[in-house]
């Protein structure tokens, strides 16, 4: 992915909001996923780091074919891989 395709989704790309994540996605010919854990929200690396890990595996079996999808963290506590889970299937039936 290149640093165009990324400013051009965040330019133009439509926004989902939930308790827990901010997504950002546009459709591409190719496929791409961003999941982004901020620092200002997790000091420490290792905190991070297993918000990613939770993420990555929460959208594994989700459809983000043909799309630039960027998932963005937001809230300022870790909540369970079922919790994530669940709150990403629902903004994908939407």
């Amino acid at each position: 992915m290149m640093k165009s395709e990324v400013d051009k989704l965040f330019a133009t790309g439509k926004r989902v909001y939930t308790k827990t994540f901010k997504i950002v996605f546009m459709a591409s010919e190719n496929e791409s996923v961003i999941i982004s854990a901020p620092i200002k929200i997790f000091k420490r690396a290792n905190k991070r780091n297993r918000v990613k890990r939770l993420v990555r595996e929460a959208i594994k079996g989700l459809d983000t074919s043909n799309k630039l999808v960027c998932f963005i963290y937001n809230s300022p506590e870790i909540k369970t891989f079922k919790e994530i889970e669940l709150e990403l299937k629902k903004v994908v039936l939407k």
